[in-house]
């Protein structure tokens, strides 16, 4: 666990992950996204099978929330909802209400509503430089998913 763990989140049909809500440095400013690094239980398989059945593009792919099923909304008692749809079924994770999240939210609506929601497998941390070196490197594995928010 980590300062940053958010207690109390849920995962239904997500693979079991450490949630990391932050803001990532783009040419065209800062995009809102939420990061999870699944659990050291959770296999490669699992996760390959989650983003497939989600389409979540590869890190050499662009991901756009006009093609995404997955949508985002702040519940009236402040946890934020992020669920993912297929033909399958759907999936969501839960987060808790924390003022963290109240800040989060506040900045990706004034973004423009999307957020990104990545999947980085392997990582030993959750921490922010751990998160950076991964991104930055050329051969570091990386699913991203864009969603776009619905009032609750």
């Amino acid at each position: 666990m980590t300062a940053r763990e958010l207690y109390g989140s849920v995962y239904e049909g997500v693979p079991d992950s450490t949630a990391v809500p932050t803001g990532l440095p783009t040419m065209d400013g800062t995009l809102p996204a939420l990061i999870l690094i699944p659990n050291a239980d959770v296999t490669d398989a699992e996760v390959r099978d989650f983003t497939a059945r989600h389409r979540f593009a590869s890190r050499e792919e662009t991901a756009r929330a006009a093609d995404s099923q997955a949508r985002w909304s702040l519940e009236p008692d402040g946890r934020v909802s992020i669920t993912f749809l297929s033909d399958e079924g759907a999936a969501r994770i839960v987060l808790p209400a924390d003022p963290r999240i109240t800040n989060w939210t506040s900045f990706a609506r004034l973004s423009g509503g999307s957020i990104s929601v990545m999947l980085l497998p392997g990582l030993e941390s959750a921490d922010l430089q751990t998160i950076g070196r991964h991104l930055a490197r050329p051969d570091g594995e990386y699913w991203h998913l864009s969603v776009g928010c619905i009032p609750a």
